[in-house]
């Protein structure tokens, strides 16, 4: 039966009632976040001062995980410049991405830091920075003789990934008035932008674009890498009424469209994002990941938005995008920052996660079902609660201790530090995953340093290619990168996968790889080009075993060619090859990726459906 008038104007009136209150509670909340910190009654309502500091982040529980601090790697050259202490910019605190990639084609991962001119009145900046990795630990500083000392605007994220398939990382700098495209030819970037249709002028008019982070995937299916550009929102660098501690607050600007840029595949790209339907309408954006959220073989995207719900939007297959966000679940309104995408419970389908202000903890949405695509909100019952006293900005689902489950490590920093500022603000946190659909707060047991320093991006390397994740953390305020570097001594056996596009993209962005262990257990993970906050984590898969070994490993394509894999190594860092399947040498040089192997494979390929679990 219908509703009578009455029924429905009372209705209507709760729900105008029941928003406002909503309202009101986001904007106290974000002006909390935002704005003058030490508001009595709003610290008693969000900040929980009535907690002891160090109980905020105690341990609960332990792990085989050890990390150690690496000063003398070369990273430490570099320096952000330090926020204006009085009159900061919007712009200054929001910038700091990390990318990590193999740039010369030696095996080893290479780190590019983005960096933006201080806005301080001393104090100086490094330019944003290549870091080659030499291979024994250390990185030298290669930034002129790469052909990135002429970098336009004022630099947020970056990204590597490979634009023309040629098995070199070509990179992508997102930036306040600026956003560029450097092909790498042999080790030397070369500035391709206007050539390949991304000059942004006019593209988020009146103002500049805000371009805070970029991603790449193969949404189409033609073997080359696309290009989503997330904006933030309208800032002018020139209002002097857009600057100060109380401007540090999206709200009072308008959002700027995602751009999604379709690769031609002749070194040029064009604007779809009109008529794809992935512009982010009404989103203030930072972050977005590339995800199958509905295990049909076509990447659908999840975008971060501040202050503004978050969305996503699942691949339909025709060049076209359908917005879900309200019905799956996972239409976050808060401060969130950056993303991440994993399958933590093992069931073959990614879950979903992004950092947020203080007061919002991790937002995990555990994926419930694939037909449609449906979300669980599982922070709480997950043990991830104690984020709340953290400002989150980046963060990775990564198996840190190779048991087998994949782990969340997060960066942490408020938006603009001033005097009195919660030092467990400030904190990285790590979360191990038991294996049985919880985490616990590990952060005191693994090492890490008590944090002193202000945190945006975050990305996961290889630095020594011994098959053990380690992490780089981007430090602003006039800090420096911090590198942790993967102490573990547990006895666990562990596998390393990179992947070689012959019809899919080179380096398989999209793919998604399944390790059976030998006790049953399964693994999933996909590779993907940007994540995290504005940051670019290595491509190589890592794969913990525990006491196990692979009993087979499936590859699933872009292309949807799925290659199966049996006796396959343990303890070895392994090339998987489209079509082939295992090569016969763990050599990473450059000649080794410019000619597609000719050997026989180990094990079965085949085109099969793109569902395989």
């Amino acid at each position: 039966m219908a509703d009578s008038p009455s029924h429905s104007r009372t209705l209507s009136r709760r729900a105008r009632i029941w928003g406002t209150v909503f309202l009101v509670f986001q904007i106290l909340f974000a002006l909390n976040s935002y704005g003058p910190q030490r508001i009595p009654g709003l610290d008693l309502l969000f900040d929980e001062p009535w907690v002891a500091t160090h109980h905020a982040h105690s341990e609960t529980g332990t792990s085989p995980a050890r990390f150690a601090v690496t000063d003398s790697t070369g990273l430490a050259s570099f320096r952000r410049g330090a926020f204006h202490d009085t009159n900061p910019r919007y712009l200054e605190v929001m910038g700091g991405g990390v990318a990590v990639g193999d740039y010369n084609g030696d095996g080893a991962d290479d780190v590019f830091l983005t960096s933006l001119p201080t806005f301080a009145d001393s104090g100086r900046a490094s330019p944003s920075s290549l870091f080659r990795n030499q291979g024994d630990g250390s990185f030298e500083y290669v930034t002129a003789q790469a052909g990135l000392d002429s970098i336009e605007g004022y630099p947020q994220g970056a990204l590597f990934f490979d634009v023309d398939n040629d098995g070199d990382q070509d990179l992508y700098v997102a930036a306040y008035d600026g956003g560029q495209l450097f092909r790498n030819d042999d080790g030397q970037f070369v500035d391709i932008t206007d050539s390949a249709g991304l000059d942004l002028s006019g593209k988020c008019d009146p103002l500049p674009c805000f371009s805070s982070s970029a991603t790449a995937a193969d949404y189409n299916h033609d073997g080359h890498l696309d290009l989503l550009i997330v904006n933030n929102v309208q800032w002018d660098l020139d209002d002097p009424s857009h600057r100060g501690p109380q401007r540090l607050f999206p709200a009072f600007f308008t959002p700027q469209p995602a751009l999604l840029f379709r690769n031609n595949g002749d070194g040029t790209f064009t604007d779809v994002s009109a008529e794809s339907g992935l512009t982010n309408e009404g989103g203030k954006g930072l972050s977005a990941t590339w995800l199958d959220a509905d295990n049909d073989g076509w990447s659908d995207v999840y975008i971060a938005n501040d202050l503004t719900r978050n969305k996503l939007y699942v691949n339909q297959q025709d060049g076209t995008f359908r917005e879900i966000a309200v019905g799956a679940g996972v239409d976050d309104i808060k401060s969130s920052m950056g993303v991440a995408a994993g399958d933590v419970n093992h069931d073959g389908r990614m879950e979903l996660a992004t950092t947020n202000l203080k007061g919002s903890k991790v937002s995990l949405f555990k994926n419930r079902s694939i037909d449609p695509p449906l979300y669980e909100y599982a922070t709480d019952s997950a043990g991830l609660g104690g984020s709340r006293r953290a400002s989150g900005w980046g963060l990775q689902f990564v198996d840190f201790d190779l048991d087998g489950h994949q782990d969340l490590v997060t960066s942490g920093g408020p938006i603009w530090k001033e005097e009195g500022t919660d030092t467990t603000e400030t904190r990285n946190l790590f979360y191990r995953n038991t294996g049985d659909g919880h985490f616990k707060d590990v952060t005191a047991t693994v090492g890490a340093p008590r944090a002193d320093q202000t945190t945006r991006g975050l990305a996961v390397l290889d630095v020594a290619q011994n098959g053990r994740p380690d992490l780089v953390f981007a430090n602003v305020d006039g800090g420096s990168p911090l590198l942790l570097t993967n102490q573990t001594e547990a006895d666990h056996n562990w596998l390393k996968v990179s992947l070689r596009g012959r019809t899919s993209n080179r380096n398989g962005v999209g793919a998604r790889i399944v390790v059976h262990r030998t006790d049953s257990l399964r693994l999933m993970r996909e590779v993907r080009a940007g994540e995290s906050y504005q940051s670019t984590s290595t491509k190589d898969q890592f794969f913990g075993l525990g006491s196990a070994k692979v009993a087979r490993m499936i590859v699933r394509w872009p292309s949807g060619v799925v290659d199966t894999l049996r006796s396959v190594p343990s303890n070895q860092s392994i090339i998987v090859e489209e079509g082939i399947g295992l090569q016969d040498t763990v050599s990473r040089n450059r000649s080794a990726l410019s000619t597609p192997s000719s050997r026989s494979r180990t094990g079965d390929t085949a085109r099969a459906p793109t569902t395989d679990r």
